[in-house]
């Protein structure tokens, strides 16, 4: 009978000394680290190819995009290691640093207008001086967003079935988003920022229902928009609607509106099965707007066919599946939302990107995660990868304790 107690006990410690080895090495998940070698070194060859024909033409230099992308990824890896060994759970000691950094979320874009860049008929960028390169404060919400949020739900979690504390939680992002929107212009960042709270906040509720009613409503006023549009003369009723327009009838807004759309889907025609080579996109030269960043999916497709395009979009699968994987195991709802909401983050805006291309959502900017070409995206988007390699980290010291 002791030798049985004995030999059970040796089996309960090798088995732990094994879970524990096995979570250790998960703690830094090379898994993650390689999808996202793998994308952001596909993402420079994508940026140089769809760039190279602009590039020329506007600055005689078919690297111009290529290099500075290249020096956003390396300036965005040394943030994710910043970030990945940084103490995020101090947020949570001092009460006034969730609301500082919601104030940031909210206000960080007014600084546009006394010091915003104009670009594409849009005042998104402020000039980071001595650099050459440009910030985005939208990008800065995004995080700041998604930091506050998960703080927000940490404290409130169990009080959510409460109508007014529900309402006040889908109220937080509403003023950012309403900022981005009138000052920037940027209706695609104010969409991302609500979208990505709005998942956080269903991950962590415990009452469906509330959901579906806000999902319900919204979908109600999305179809009379529609309607609206499809039998309204939207001649004086603003781009917002033409856009929806273009988007029910490219045929008739070639030349206006759905020409991004239309020149997205020839591009995507083009491409077939395999494409029609990597560099020989015939789109990108002048005919489609944005080749190097919100259209680069259409140049995937045009260039590696839907071989290409499945595999990116798999990629993007196996990523958010890893950080599902380390949000599953985390030891606190604070952690917990934070995985969340960057996967959220990444999921919300591939998914808009490829929904864009093919003209399956009205057209608005967005470029797809790690590939697209812009440093301000890249940067924080790598430092939120940094905020998933520490929770990460800290499930492994969890499992060690």
């Amino acid at each position: 009978m002791a030798n049985t107690q004995e030999t059970t006990a040796d089996n309960v410690r090798k088995f732990t000394k094994q879970q524990i080895r096995r979570v250790s090495k998960m703690g830094f998940d090379w898994n993650m680290v390689l999808i996202l070698i793998f994308m952001l070194g596909f993402g420079l060859i994508m940026v140089y190819s769809a760039s190279s024909y602009v590039a020329v033409r506007d600055f005689k230099d078919p690297t111009h995009y290529l290099t500075r992308q290249a020096i956003a990824d390396i300036v965005g890896i040394v943030g994710a290691v910043a970030f990945m060994f940084f103490p995020y759970r101090i947020i949570n000691k001092f009460p006034l640093l969730p609301w500082i950094i919601y104030a940031v979320a909210v206000l960080l874009p007014l600084l546009t207008i006394p010091f915003g860049i104009s670009s594409h008929n849009a005042s998104r960028w402020i000039e980071i001086p001595g650099t050459g390169f440009n910030l985005q404060p939208a990008e800065v919400s995004k995080l700041a967003m998604i930091v506050f949020m998960a703080v927000w739900l940490n404290a409130h979690k169990n009080n959510l079935s409460d109508w007014k504390i529900f309402g006040i939680t889908l109220a937080l992002p509403l003023p950012a988003c309403i900022i981005i929107r009138a000052v920037t212009d940027n209706l695609s960042s104010a969409i991302i920022i609500y979208a990505i709270s709005f998942i956080m906040t269903f991950m962590v509720s415990k009452d469906y229902l509330r959901f579906l009613v806000v999902i319900g409503v919204v979908g109600i006023v999305g179809i009379i928009i529609i309607l609206y549009v499809q039998h309204a003369d939207i001649t004086d009723s603003g781009f917002r609607l033409a856009r929806i327009y273009a988007w029910l009838h490219p045929e008739n807004s070639s030349d206006t509106t759905a020409h991004q759309a239309i020149q997205s889907l020839y591009a995507i025609g083009n491409g077939g099965v395999w494409g029609r080579g990597l560099g020989q996109s015939i789109q990108k030269m002048s005919n489609l707007p944005e080749p190097h960043n919100d259209m680069i999916f259409s140049v995937i497709c045009e260039e590696l066919g839907i071989v290409g395009a499945i595999t990116v979009i798999i990629m993007f699968i196996l990523l958010i599946s890893r950080m599902y994987l380390i949000a599953s195991k985390t030891q606190d709802t604070f952690s917990y939302m934070l995985v969340v909401g960057v996967m959220a983050h990444v999921m919300v805006q591939v998914v808009m990107h490829i929904a864009v291309a093919t003209n399956s959502m009205p057209n608005t900017g967005v470029s797809l995660p790690f590939v697209s070409y812009g440093g301000s995206s890249v940067c924080f988007l790598m430092a939120e990868m940094g905020i998933v390699f520490a929770v990460n980290r800290s499930n492994r010291a969890e499992v060690r304790k």
